[in-house]
């Protein structure tokens, strides 16, 4: 019986398919354009709701906004999790409906709040998306991830293994490895779900200053609930109820005095003066 499930779910087919012409995007600039993209997992209530927007090559978006307001959904979208109920989004000017699902992919980066480590050495952890990486190239990943240095205080270094889910190591040490994973591929475009939640003072700023290094002339969308992360982000796209209600920079934004950025700033620093007394 539970072999006939696992087969169930096995054969079935996916939703998202390539097209039978579907072409290889090559390696691509990172100009992500979304036009009129409405999106709905049942039918009927709208997670998003005609979202336009233009990202430029290597540049920086954080994506602000209550819980529920379609942020996951957007950049989700964006690897093509699932096609847009309306609308089109174009990667360099070419809907991503035409392109090859595993070579598009191939050059998107994730950085998850919770990253998953698989069983297996921390180099294998690393090289999850290139496997024929050699040596030199996860070491240097690592270094470019400040997680090197705690690396090699564990016994066996980087064929240390890591454990179920990446239970031996620490949540700020799995952040660095999955950081160190996105940095091997190269990927032209970045997508950062709350990369800092969860760790102390100093890890968070050792994992900061590895996704600056991480960032760098990559096109980013990065999600956070901790405004102050975003400060350095070139533009904000607030949403509220599947819509962008307000596009600028974290200062433009905050002399908006009834803007909804405003607003979730101020109950974050209201929050923070609370849990300081």
């Amino acid at each position: 019986t539970t072999a006939e499930r696992v087969f169930e779910i096995l054969d079935t087919e996916p939703e998202v398919m390539d097209r039978p012409d579907a072409k290889d995007p090559g390696v691509i600039e990172g100009r992500v354009e979304f036009r009129n993209v409405s999106f709905t997992y049942d039918g009927f209530a709208r997670i998003l709701d005609r979202v336009s927007c233009t990202v430029e090559p290597g540049e920086m978006i954080g994506l602000v906004g209550h819980s529920g307001a379609g942020k996951s959904t957007l950049v989700n979208l964006i690897s093509r999790f699932y096609d847009a109920t309306d609308g089109e989004i174009l990667i360099d000017g070419v809907s991503i409906t035409d392109l090859q699902q595993k070579k598009l992919r191939a050059q998107i980066g994730v950085v998850l709040q919770e990253p998953l480590l698989f069983q297996g050495s921390i180099a294998q952890n690393i090289a999850y998306g290139r496997p024929e990486a050699s040596r030199s190239e996860i070491i240097a990943a690592a270094r470019a991830a400040n997680a090197h240095k705690f690396i090699m205080k564990i016994p066996d270094g980087y064929d240390s293994e890591v454990g179920e889910r990446g239970g031996r190591l620490s949540g700020g040490e799995r952040q660095r490895i999955s950081i160190a994973r996105a940095l091997i591929g190269n990927p032209r475009v970045l997508i950062l779900d709350e990369a800092t939640s969860s760790v102390d003072t100093q890890t968070e700023f050792e994992i900061q200053e590895a996704l600056e290094r991480l960032t760098a002339n990559r096109t980013t969308f990065a999600i956070a609930h901790r405004l102050s992360t975003l400060k350095n982000a070139d533009r904000l796209f607030v949403l509220d109820k599947g819509r962008i209600v307000e596009e600028g920079s974290h200062a433009a934004l905050l002399e908006q005095e009834e803007g909804v950025y405003r607003n979730l700033v101020d109950m974050q620093t209201e929050l923070a003066k609370v849990r300081a007394l």
